[in-house]
């Protein structure tokens, strides 16, 4: 759950190569903006890969996009909102719900 006045990071969005170093940041848009509260994005945030389709870079430690969400003060209850990443051409679509409480 999200604190309703808090800053919360629910995500962080990483891109890697090969070698499992980190990317340039992705190009990171809302598509869908959510009804109680903000988002923001803050680069340069370290994260631990837990998916890859390799496999070989589960676990490595690289650089990403922090997805940040704040609840207006007052909000209770589910929130939601979209994002569209784009990296290289390859576009990735993820959508987060939230869980508001005082």
């Amino acid at each position: 759950p999200v604190v309703a006045g808090r800053r919360a990071r629910v995500f962080v969005m990483a891109g890697f190569g090969e070698k499992c170093e980190s990317l340039p940041a992705p190009n990171i848009t809302v598509t869908q903006p959510p009804q109680k509260g903000d988002v923001a994005f803050e680069p340069g945030q370290e994260t631990t890969v837990n998916t890859s389709a390799t496999g070989t870079c589960i676990g490595s430690r690289v650089l990403g996009t922090g997805i940040y969400y704040t609840a207006r003060p007052g909000q209770t209850g589910e929130d939601s909102f979209a994002i569209e990443a784009e990296l290289g051409g390859s576009i990735t679509q993820r959508r987060f719900t939230v869980q508001i409480v005082e």
